[in-house]
């Protein structure tokens, strides 16, 4: 009778014994199910038991299909649809699918076929991993595509509606008319602009991909610019003030990453907090911090962990914004080899952005 010893682990032609099999299997994150040509359980690893909810190392020896009984989304099952043991002897597994097991439990399984020669089956194996990971990304996958399609929807109508009656009505329109349009019309672009910059720098966070283009920056003087940008654009003035501590060092940062953090961070204290918007700049032993406060509700304790995951509102009933933009701001200040935290200080939100101010040896 062949066994999992028989096969070949190294080009070399090693030979492992079934125990070291055995050890190999159990230092796997994934459930590993062997069986042979007459269907029979060989192996199984505690994973694949914990994964399945099933003692399958107590039935080594029964017919795979009973100990481990395995069904489609349909509810029939997947052994007499796949039949790894029968069909195509060109297949050389199937690809990975969820199942549920005769316990409750569902996977996500994979197989592959070792075959013979003469192409008949001589070992079956089964991967499985949990489904958990997998649900989580589809369910941040369809939150994103729910925030970007309503995040989308008003600004494209508002851009669609003033252009179709800008060019129906142009010549019955009034000058103050044309402008108040063209003027929503480039607001409401601008918007369409930044949703898409952040899902792209989303993109780039996720995967590694994103480049910094690093130069000394005057933090100080960064904060000061986008504070007259967003009064430039119709804020009040008195409500902000940039208060600087520092001690004069440069940042080693990307100019144009650095102001899109401090404009989330005023942004968001903007539209969630209330009354003053304070940026206050200060150094420490090997780092330049800045605090951007409001006077706003401030956030909950049991909401600060969770403030800088993808889609957090401040108020889940009224949704003002895609909830991007903290998620954008923790992975461009972590891209930095800094970091962003919640600081316990009231009233209001105080976010704290700590970046190291180590210049290269060559601009010290």
């Amino acid at each position: 009778m062949d066994t999992p010893a028989d096969l070949p682990f190294s080009p070399g032609g090693e030979r492992l014994s079934a125990g070291s099999y055995v050890d190999l299997m159990e230092q796997l994150p994934e459930g590993i199910v062997f069986a042979d040509a007459q269907h029979r359980l060989m192996l199984a690893n505690s994973r694949a038991e914990r994964l399945t909810g099933l003692p399958l190392r107590t039935m080594v020896g029964q017919d795979v299909r009973t100990a481990l009984p395995l069904f489609d989304a349909a509810g029939s099952s997947w052994w007499e649809g796949n039949d790894p043991w029968g069909g195509l002897r060109t297949r050389s597994g199937s690809p990975e699918c969820r199942v549920a097991v005769s316990s409750g439990h569902t996977v996500l399984l994979a197989t592959r076929h070792i075959r013979r020669s003469d192409r008949t089956l001589r070992f079956l194996i089964m991967s499985m991993r949990d489904t958990r990971a997998r649900d989580r990304i589809e369910a941040d996958m369809s939150a994103l595509i729910t925030t970007v399609a309503h995040e989308l929807r008003s600004p494209l109508a508002s851009v669609s509606g003033f252009s179709r009656t800008l060019a129906g009505r142009w010549s019955q329109l009034r000058d103050d008319q044309k402008r108040w349009m063209l003027d929503a019309i480039e607001t409401d672009a601008q918007r369409l602009s930044r949703l898409v910059g952040e899902l792209l720098d989303i993109s780039r966070l996720d995967t590694g991909r994103l480049v910094l283009h690093r130069r000394p920056l005057d933090l100080t003087a960064a904060v000061s610019e986008r504070v007259a940008r967003i009064v430039s654009a119709g804020q009040d003035p008195t409500r902000f003030s940039v208060i600087d501590d520092s001690d004069g060092t440069d940042l080693w940062a990307d100019p144009d990453r650095v102001a899109q953090i401090v404009d989330n961070l005023l942004q968001n204290a903007v539209r969630h907090g209330a009354g003053k918007v304070r940026a206050h700049v200060h150094s420490g032993r090997d780092n330049i911090m800045l605090d951007v406060s409001d006077e706003g509700p401030g956030i909950p304790l049991d909401e600060r962990t969770v403030v800088f995951s993808r889609f957090w509102q401040a108020d889940a009933r009224r949704k003002t914004g895609s909830g991007l933009g903290l998620y954008v701001v923790r992975g461009l200040v972590e891209a930095h080899g800094g970091h962003v935290t919640v600081l316990d200080e009231g009233p209001g939100a105080t976010f704290r952005v700590t970046l190291p101010s180590d210049l290269p040896k060559s601009l010290r």
